[in-house]
């Protein structure tokens, strides 16, 4: 009889590019394919090749909805993966938008480098996956409600429990069966955090024997949640009083509507002023929808809010753009309004444009509201780089530059370990997370008691 394995594939000592492979009772499944994020290099040699044979694999389980976790699943439908693909109906939802964004973006960039390679006579570059590859992946989605079991392979049967980390995000529980022998294998990657808006607080799966916990935060706390409308008030209030814009880098995906919501409570309860605000994201206005559209979700914050307004995420001081000559009159609007753009680490998209005509302007203040991946420009920013390169031009950074660290839909150092506790694992596995961090959630792992603590490198394979 074979030995139970989990394949380490993919976001195991890095923050991107999430990806599992359980192996029990004959069966594969695969457990996210994130889009590996970096240097465009090494980003493409990663991404372009699966580290498993696709044919082998039964089934898979998608977390969620973000890049990092499913932006890569077009390039299994591309190579052949014709097999299902398991995950909340919620997340089934999300991927409409982001996979066919995700394939865009890949056929753009695809063009816009081939203009380069043409006139010098090279090889044409191909992109990653075409929008045809997304479409044909997401046929094979199947959704399912938090707390329903299915069979992902013959002998390992999943089950979806709320991960409180964005709409639709699951706690991954597979129950591995050989012989008289069941083995439980929970992956809380991504975790999230109690008290958030909008997204109810993430469930406890204990008993398990293995548990995979993420470590993006392992050795650092953030803000409480509690304190996000008090903060966004602060730099709100002074920034329109003086006459400036806020000028907010969002992750299309559950941090704008997060912050939409704070704004809506902050406006109703009447200690902001009806300050237009504007989301300009194509991607951001479709997944507000979703939210909408799978309220059955949300909290029971989100319900008492709604009682004051009609519509949380819409109401008549938001406007949604979709044109680029929306967005064109609202970086050269010098009235007083908060943005809403992505993306979220500043590294392309429409924000871009609002960061050129806004970073020298001390009226304005730009808000920081997640995680800066290591050089990129929101990191620069956040690191209080007084220069930064936008479209290949310097500007200078005469804006405020905030950090929110009240804002985060990851769990940090002392939710991790409070959740592990709660979990009861015989077996803890680290991953996603800078090596940093990493160890040192190690290391207070095993200050309360934890034996059996490992941090799988790319590549590894554990056997159960």
């Amino acid at each position: 009889m074979q030995p139970m394995k989990i394949h380490f594939l993919g976001g195991a000592d890095t923050v991107t590019g999430s990806q599992h492979l359980v192996e029990a009772n004959g069966s594969r499944v695969l457990r996210d394919c994130g889009l590996f994020q970096g240097h465009r290099a090494e980003a493409n040699a990663i991404n372009s090749r699966h580290p498993f044979n696709v044919d082998q694999v039964h089934s898979m389980v998608l977390s969620h909805a973000h890049i990092d976790h499913c932006g890569n699943i077009p390039s299994l439908a591309k190579h052949g993966y014709n097999k299902p693909i398991h995950t909340s109906t919620a997340t089934a939802s999300l991927c409409g938008i982001m996979l066919r964004d995700s394939a865009r973006i890949q056929e753009q960039d695809a063009a816009y480098l081939n203009q380069k390679t043409n006139r010098k006579g090279l090889v044409p570059v191909e992109p990653l996956y075409t929008v045809a590859d997304a479409e044909r992946a997401l046929t094979l989605f199947k959704g399912y409600r938090y707390g329903q079991t299915f069979e992902a392979a013959p002998g390992i049967q999943v089950v979806l429990n709320d991960a409180g980390h964005i709409l639709g995000a699951a706690i991954t529980t597979f129950a591995a069966t050989e012989g008289s022998r069941t083995v439980r294998i929970s992956f809380a990657v991504d975790l999230g955090r109690a008290d958030l808006p909008l997204i109810r607080d993430p469930e406890v799966v204990d008993g398990i024997d293995v548990l995979v916990l993420e470590s993006t935060y392992g050795d650092r706390l953030h803000d409480a949640a509690a304190k996000e409308d008090d903060q966004l008030f602060e730099v709100v209030d002074r920034t329109i009083r003086r006459g400036g814009k806020v000028i907010i880098p969002s992750f299309a995906l559950e941090r704008a509507q997060e912050i939409i919501y704070h704004l809506t409570s902050l406006i109703v309860s009447g200690r902001l002023p009806r300050v237009p605000v504007f989301v300009d994201s194509p991607m951001a206005t479709a997944v507000s929808d979703v939210f909408d559209q799978h309220r059955d979700y949300l909290d029971d914050e989100y319900r008492t809010l709604k009682k004051s307004v009609a519509h949380v995420l819409h109401p008549e001081w938001v406007t949604y753009t979709s044109s680029v000559e929306e967005s064109k009159r609202i970086t050269a609007s010098d009235q007083p309004a908060v943005i809403i753009s992505a993306s979220g680490m500043c590294e392309h998209g429409r924000i871009l444009h609002h960061l050129k005509h806004g970073i020298e302007n001390s009226r304005n203040t730009v808000v920081l509201v997640g995680f800066q991946a290591a050089n990129t420009l929101g990191r620069h920013l956040g690191d209080g780089d007084k220069r930064v390169r936008i479209f290949g031009d310097m500007f200078r950074v005469r804006a405020d530059v905030v950090s929110l660290n009240s804002f985060s839909a990851h769990a940090d150092r002392n939710d991790l370990l409070a959740y592990a506790q709660a979990a009861h694992p015989k077996k803890i596995f680290l991953v996603h997370g800078e090596q940093d961090q990493r160890a040192a959630l190690a290391e207070s792992l095993k200050g309360l008691g934890f034996k059996d603590v490992f941090t799988p490198a790319q590549g590894d394979v554990a056997e159960l």
